[in-house]
């Protein structure tokens, strides 16, 4: 990957503006576009701000794809953890229903507990 879509990438992680980033390094917008479409390349004071502002090293920003392979691991645990959580939302919701239809019939002494035992369960969302 070459510096200009790592400079892309790196900003849209950081959930910045061109406009943003072009006000923090004192140019204009087009010139943070240019950068990030290899129009045009930073100079070396402007490469090194970058870094500050987007939180890598140089080396991650020149040289290497180690942190956006870091990234994408990071986002894809982050969507199957997601994944997980709305899933588990949903069954105890489903959980929650049902055990207000169990409630309602005459069935002993365990009706009373599945509301509680779902009150009780820690919740992730």
């Amino acid at each position: 990957m070459d510096l200009s879509e790592k400079l892309k990438f790196c900003r849209a992680t950081a959930k910045l503006t061109q406009k943003q980033v072009a006000d923090q390094l004192n140019v204009s917008r087009k010139t943070v576009s240019g950068w990030e479409n290899g129009h045009s390349y930073p100079d070396t004071a402007s490469i090194v701000k970058l870094s500050d502002i987007y939180d890598i090293s140089l080396d991650d920003l020149l040289r290497n794809d180690r942190l956006l392979a870091y990234y994408r691991e990071q986002d894809h645990a982050q969507t199957a953890n997601h994944k997980i959580l709305i899933g588990s939302y949903y069954l105890n919701l489903m959980l929650w229903l049902l055990s207000y239809i169990k409630f309602f019939r005459p069935a002993g002494l365990h009706s009373p507990l599945i509301p509680f035992l779902l009150l009780t369960t820690p919740s992730f969302i």
